[in-house]
């Protein structure tokens, strides 16, 4: 009979794995959640497979496990960003939004701002939310650092996936809009 133990080679495994998948749940979850997480996943099959014959075995229902609950936490986070980004996406009406309680500096005031913004700025929000890690890394490519976003062409590719005029400095539009 096989006692599994997280520290060793199932540690590891976890790891590499998880920091390959991250990028799945970064937007709700830190790095020592997840792993968190992952140890949960551990201990729940080792309570439900307690008498599983080899290391082998033990491994392949950890492995399918914790797989299948990356996927359940990367299904939440997309849920979540839909969430955010259709609560303000279509309403230019701010009383339907919850009132702050308790202090002022907070979520809410951005909530409010977010719900004014110009059709632009929401847009581009919403892009920046919603879209799928591997487009807007496709977005992204002639954006990335300073320099990159004032060339021309910088915002070309979200210009052209949002249908915003041409020359258009997305940059510019939402940075001078979140920051007056």
């Amino acid at each position: 009979m096989y006692l599994p133990r997280f520290k060793g080679p199932i540690e590891g495994w976890t790891v590499n794995y998880t920091h390959s998948q991250f990028w799945r749940v970064e937007s709700m979850m830190e790095w020592a959640d997840v792993m968190q997480e992952a140890y949960i996943v551990f201990m729940r099959v080792s309570a439900k497979y307690p008498t599983t014959d080899t290391p082998q075995h033990f491994m392949a229902l950890y492995k399918r496990a914790w797989a299948n609950h990356i996927t359940d936490l990367s299904n939440e986070a997309t849920q979540l960003r839909r969430l955010v980004s259709s609560s303000h996406a279509d309403d230019d009406d701010v009383r339907g939004l919850p009132e702050p309680i308790g202090e002022i500096d907070n979520d809410g005031l951005l909530g409010r701002k977010l719900a004014q913004a110009p059709e632009e700025v929401r847009k581009v929000l919403t892009l920046m939310l919603t879209a799928p890690q591997e487009i807007l890394d496709v977005l992204l490519a002639d954006w990335r650092g300073q320099d990159a976003r004032r060339r021309d062409g910088g915002g070309a590719k979200i210009n052209a996936a949002l249908g915003l005029p041409k020359g258009t400095d997305v940059y510019k539009v939402v940075h001078d809009y979140l920051c007056r």
